[in-house]
């Protein structure tokens, strides 16, 4: 069967139910209608030919820079494109770490500040770069909001990363970026002999948040396609024009020498317009999913009052719904979920199998199950409902739900 057919099926409430969008997006077929072809005689060639598949190619990938570069609101030569956010974070935190370590500043003078809410591709490469000397200063992030006021100068340092998640992805939290920037620039003015560089994952954001760089402030910023309704393989990294990064991957001069080998152009030109599209439909989608999320969420509370859904009185993102369970496995909710044809995640699809979610460990602690129930374009009341309907049954079987 097709995939768009079989997903016509989902949203008709017929067959398996997709409830984890924050993990991965399907392609959105409609979206990917309307985007303009490549031709196919030049499909094949390499975007740094000079013969003429060669040149309209190159016209793509620029005219992708720009489109990406107009949603973001800046310029075109600031946009980075990669394999995807984890090599864009990877790009980000290395590659300007390693700049400083080129202009002669020693290891135990760099400092990089992040929290437990991490992407695991910033807080390994930070865990790797620590290995050589560099300092790790956690941030204080109550409940899964990190306070700017948080953000304090290390003693004895002479360059500091902040890395901040802009929607967190176990949780759903929103990080007061734009507030954080302030409390950096405030720093930085304090303290103008130190360098300062604010990096933000935004890879949750696109569907439900603005991502105006002049707004919110940052430096850098990841996104990746696999929360772009596109096909994956594809990402950026928006770096400010004043930033000197060493690249971590070496080999040819292609997007301004930080991203060497031939460029995907199919993915790169797919994956603009649908950044594109994110911004144009994002009022329409958030207010939708805002709707599906609250009757959700009041319905769980109806139902099982032994429930707790975290951080529900702070802000988060309409597209995830984080819910703990008291003594009860994760992952078995999730399988015995899966059994009845609905697919969630127990925790961020970046972590390993035997990895356990270091933040729904300090919430809850561990005796506690956690389940995250994330939306998107195809999700449906009826969706949600038939999901109430199985934890019903599966508690039962439990006898959780007995008080």
């Amino acid at each position: 069967m097709p995939f768009f057919k079989r997903f016509s099926r989902i949203r008709d409430g017929f067959g398996r139910v997709y409830l984890d969008y924050a993990s991965s997006t399907p392609v959105d077929r409609r979206m990917l209608a309307r985007a303009p072809r490549i031709p196919r005689w030049a499909s094949g060639a390499n975007p740094s030919a000079l013969h003429k598949e060669g040149v309209v190619l190159r016209r793509i990938v620029r005219e992708a820079h720009e489109r990406c570069a107009k949603v973001l609101d800046v310029h075109a030569d600031e946009i980075i494109f990669t394999s995807g956010a984890t090599e864009s974070d990877h790009l980000a935190i290395h590659g300007i770490v390693r700049n400083w370590m080129e202009q002669g500043i020693a290891p135990s003078d760099i400092a990089i500040l992040s929290s437990e809410l991490e992407h695991a591709a910033v807080s390994e490469s930070i865990v790797s770069l620590t290995k050589e000397g560099v300092r790790h200063v956690p941030l204080y992030a109550p409940e899964g909001i990190v306070e700017p006021k948080a953000i304090v100068l290390p003693e004895e340092v002479r360059a500091i990363v902040v890395s901040v998640m802009y929607v967190n992805n176990e949780i759903g939290t929103i990080q007061p970026i734009a507030e954080i920037a302030k409390r950096i620039r405030k720093l930085k003015k304090e303290q103008p002999e130190i360098d300062f560089v604010f990096h933000t994952d935004a890879t949750q954001a696109p569907a439900h948040m603005p991502l105006r760089i002049p707004s919110l402030g940052v430096d850098m910023m990841t996104l990746g396609a696999a929360k772009l309704y596109c096909p994956k393989g594809v990402g950026i990294l928006y770096k400010k024009r004043s930033l000197k990064l060493v690249p971590t991957v070496r080999g040819g001069g292609q997007e301004g020498g930080m991203r060497p080998g031939t460029e995907p152009v199919a993915l790169i030109h797919v994956f603009a317009f649908a950044l594109q599209y994110a911004k144009e439909q994002c009022e329409r989608y958030t207010a939708r999913t805002a709707v599906l999320q609250q009757w959700f969420e009041l319905s769980l509370l109806e139902k099982f009052p032994q429930l707790s859904i975290t951080a529900r009185q702070l802000p988060r993102s309409p597209h995830i719904t984080h819910v703990a369970v008291p003594s009860f496995d994760s992952e078995l909710l999730v399988l015995e979920l899966d059994a009845k044809g609905i697919a969630v995640s127990a925790k961020s699809a970046c972590k390993n199998d035997s990895d356990d979610s270091p933040l729904v460990a300090s919430l809850y602690g561990k005796d506690v199950g956690a389940v995250r129930f994330s939306f998107g374009r195809w999700t449906t009341k009826r969706d949600l409902a038939r999901t109430i309907h199985a934890l019903e049954s599966i508690f039962k079987k439990y006898e959780i739900n007995k008080n």
